[in-house]
């Protein structure tokens, strides 16, 4: 029978549990994994986290699995863990290197997280630094060390989350440079993206289906929705659900045009429950009702 997960609600909580009894900072900490005793009780153990986590692997030290998947990569990953995420560490090593930054989501009351969507990033999808990005983050990560070395004062709060925020923007640009530098797999990702779109009204999944969602497609390719609708976006410079859109309407515009089904019958084929909410997407979108862009383009015939 699978043991239940353990679960760290604090950083506190945590750093007692790998033997480190010297908190520096209840909301966030540097833990140097390399360092970390009672490491072989880490093993094959499985926990949820009430904190934030971002784990840079320096070498191949384990596998790391999140959720269903599995992380092993090369030197130079940034791996990104988010709260109430399952965590299992496997054939965790006595001794291996690393940096772990784990900060509660308490210190960064005030900055919005939501730009921050690879924290609901999955398989395959870890962040693979350049060795001048490598630089960048050891910089960040040892200025936040040198806050936590000089004790807590009323600075120290406020200077801890900025730089915390100043290492996730920088993912941020990281993970644009890592979608231009795999372009010719990301451009088969949009592809095929395209490619799906496509069957899905041509193979009537609508019908059975409904409307397609953004979900539906980062299933198909086996990635979680964040990084297929962060890869589109940096693709083509629209979002997944707006391509999804643009393809609702150009089937609508068809139909419209081409056959003489009746407007209740064109939103149940491209997946609508309610009529009226296709005619309401129509006309947000070409600034006419369906019944307007089909009057005028007969017209025009």
């Amino acid at each position: 029978m699978t043991k239940l997960p353990i679960h760290f609600e604090s950083i506190s909580a945590f750093m007692h549990a790998i033997g480190n009894n010297d908190i520096r900072h209840p909301l966030v900490e540097v833990v140097h994994l390399e360092e970390v005793r009672n490491s072989k009780e880490f093993s094959n153990l499985r926990f949820t986290t009430g904190f934030f986590a971002v784990i840079y692997k320096d070498s191949r030290c384990a596998t790391v699995r999140y959720g269903r998947n599995v992380y092993d990569y090369d030197n130079g990953t940034l791996l990104f863990f988010a709260p109430d995420r399952l965590i299992e560490l496997e054939d965790l090593a006595d001794s291996y290197k690393g940096t772990m930054l784990i900060f509660a989501p308490e210190l960064m009351q005030g900055i919005s997280m939501s730009p921050y969507t690879f924290f609901g990033y999955t398989m395959n999808e870890a962040l693979h630094l350049s060795e001048r990005e490598q630089l960048q983050f050891h910089d960040f990560v040892g200025n936040i060390e040198g806050e936590l070395e000089r004790g807590i004062d009323r600075h120290s709060r406020k200077l801890i989350a900025q730089n915390v925020e100043l290492i996730l923007n920088y993912c941020v640009r990281f993970y644009e440079r890592q979608f231009i530098t795999r372009e010719p797999l990301e451009s088969e990702v949009v592809r095929k993206f395209n490619k799906l779109l496509e069957d899905y009204f041509h193979n009537a999944i609508a019908v059975r289906s409904g409307l397609p969602t953004v979900g539906y497609f980062a299933d198909a390719m086996n990635l979680s929705p964040n990084y297929f609708g962060d890869l589109v976006k940096t693709q083509t410079g629209s979002n997944p659900q707006q391509i999804i859109q643009q393809h609702l309407i150009a089937n609508a515009c068809r139909q419209l045009t081409a056959t003489d089904h009746s407007i209740s019958e064109i939103a149940y084929q491209l997946g609508f429950e309610y009529p009226q909410y296709f005619s309401r997407l129509f006309k947000k979108q070409t600034g006419e009702t369906p019944q307007q862009y089909r009057k005028r383009h007969r017209q025009a015939s």
